[in-house]
């Protein structure tokens, strides 16, 4: 009796009033995430999902031979090659199914905007032109060459990695800070045999935020690289670059605070599939909080006013979870899972809630 009085005791302090209700975000703050079905050209699909309700609309889906969705490199869903911008947009990278041996830069960050009332589709809106391309060992010709980017808050600066810039090939993979206005300044990681997993920018878009892994298998990896994994943080003004934080992370968001960035990171070696949280002071380096994930996390993104986290986690199946930052850490919701396509969490949107009846692109429950 002892123990479950202390048990009870300990989850008042941990959780506030009414906390079963409130584990889902309020109505009106959904989760943008897309859906990527297989074939010849894949076709993809972004939804808004409102956790309260379980009810998704979709946003958008690939019409558009010559300027669709692009994907991540050697991957089947747009994971880190799309982003939210609060409080409605979406960014893409779109272009061509099959890139084209013309110079021209058909290839674009893009913007998707909300259907009209009438549910009809807008076509995305090309943002940065950018020629793309990614990797050096695979064919130019095909659709997944879209590699991960980030914008800022206010979406006027983006950050790509690519190991090319059209038909040109760098010396190593190099993240490229552009502005709206076209200024540009590149990254180079310390050299070719490191990615970059994961960017984000800081709410004053003056840091970007960068995770670097080591490329190779358990035959192939040069383990006295493996020092140089872990995150780094850029100062846009000075055009400094510094490794703040060792460890193998897969994916970062700046949050909750301002001057944090949390990380998710494989506990142990570099080949372990168990997978924590961390929160990192920008200001230190240092770890400040803790927790645990539901298997190896792909996906970070906080919401607009820090209150919720994202998370989209690969080890059986893909899924997306939401952890309220506050009440505690760990406690989750699972969002989504899907059949017959991949997932991938794009981040967090405010559109006005939907109607208990079906409104144009209206879905029932997801889940």
């Amino acid at each position: 009796m002892k123990c479950l009085l202390a048990l009870l005791f300990g989850l008042a302090l941990v959780l506030p009033a009414g906390a079963a209700e409130e584990i889902a975000p309020p109505a009106g703050l959904d989760i943008a995430y897309a859906v990527t079905t297989m074939g010849t050209v894949p076709v993809t699909a972004v939804y808004a999902l409102e956790p309260k309700s379980g009810l998704r609309r979709l946003l958008f889906r690939d019409t558009d031979e010559t300027n669709r969705i692009i994907l991540e490199s050697g991957g089947s869903d747009i994971a880190g090659a799309g982003r939210t911008a609060a409080p409605k947009d979406v960014y893409v990278l779109t272009g061509p199914a099959v890139a084209p041996e013309l110079p021209a830069q058909m290839d674009a960050i893009s913007r998707l905007r909300l259907p009209d009332e009438a549910g009809k589709q807008a076509a995305p809106e090309r943002v940065i032109p950018l020629s793309l391309s990614f990797g050096d060992t695979s064919a130019y010709h095909l659709w997944n060459r879209a590699p991960v980017f980030a914008l800022s808050a206010d979406a006027g600066v983006f950050a790509v990695c690519v190991t090319r810039i059209g038909e040109t090939r760098l010396g190593k993979p190099t993240i490229r800070v552009i502005s709206s206005a076209g200024a540009e300044w590149r990254i180079a990681l310390p050299g070719s045999d490191l990615y970059v997993s994961d960017l984000t920018f800081s709410p004053d878009a003056k840091l970007l935020a960068y995770s670097a892994m080591p490329v190779g298998d358990q035959h192939t990896l040069d383990r006295s690289r493996l020092p140089l994994a872990g995150l780094y943080v850029a100062d846009l003004t000075a055009q400094t670059t510094k490794l703040l934080y060792s460890g193998f992370i897969d994916a970062i968001a700046w949050g909750p605070k301002p001057e944090q960035v949390t990380v998710s990171q494989r506990v142990g070696d570099i080949w372990s599939t168990a997978c924590s949280a961390a929160v990192v002071s920008v200001v230190t380096g240092l770890k400040v909080k803790e927790f645990s994930l539901h298997g190896p996390t792909v996906g970070l993104a906080y919401s607009d006013d820090a209150q919720w986290l994202a998370a989209e986690t690969v080890e059986r199946d893909q899924r997306i979870w939401v952890y309220p930052v506050a009440g505690g850490w760990g406690k989750q919701a699972p969002i989504s899972t899907e059949t017959g396509g991949r997932i991938a969490l794009l981040g967090w949107v405010r559109i006005p809630p939907m109607a208990a009846t079906a409104a144009p692109g209206a879905e029932q429950p997801a889940m």
